[in-house]
């Protein structure tokens, strides 16, 4: 899923025009797209939610089986959580110090516990961190 039109843009740019397994996998993919101003979605597979994110997302995870991935969105993320839409969170944390940008977890409505499920290294710096809905 991705969190709105430039994202989908952005990921399709890149990805369309390449081939190879996880190319393919990635461009056969169902996608979808919340947005209250995208027309129409040009990337393989896309489709665009509209209305109330929450009331479309929880449709969504009753009509699939399988994962929902939101890629790098903070926004959808954040309301995600907020709404107990979010099942199982993975992120990848960069060992540099920024000193400004978005916070992902803002203020919220209250408290969204969380265990560790799982961590791994990912190269010689990056760490893979996997928490689940508790």
């Amino acid at each position: 899923m991705a969190a709105g039109p430039q994202k989908l843009r952005v990921f399709g740019t890149r990805w369309q025009p390449r081939t190879g397994e996880l190319a393919d996998r990635i461009n056969s993919l169902p996608k979808y797209v919340v947005s209250a101003t995208l027309g129409e979605a040009d990337w393989t597979n896309s489709t665009i939610l509209r209305g109330d994110v929450v009331t479309e997302v929880t449709k969504l995870k009753e009509q699939m089986d399988g994962e929902i991935v939101v890629p790098a969105s903070y926004r959808l993320g954040r309301t995600l959580l907020q709404h107990d839409l979010v099942d199982e969170m993975r992120l990848v944390v960069f060992p540099v110090v920024l000193g400004a940008g978005e916070r992902l977890f803002d203020e919220t409505g209250g408290l969204k516990p969380m265990r560790l499920a799982q961590t791994r290294t990912i190269g010689t710096g990056l760490v893979h961190l996997t928490y689940r809905a508790a």
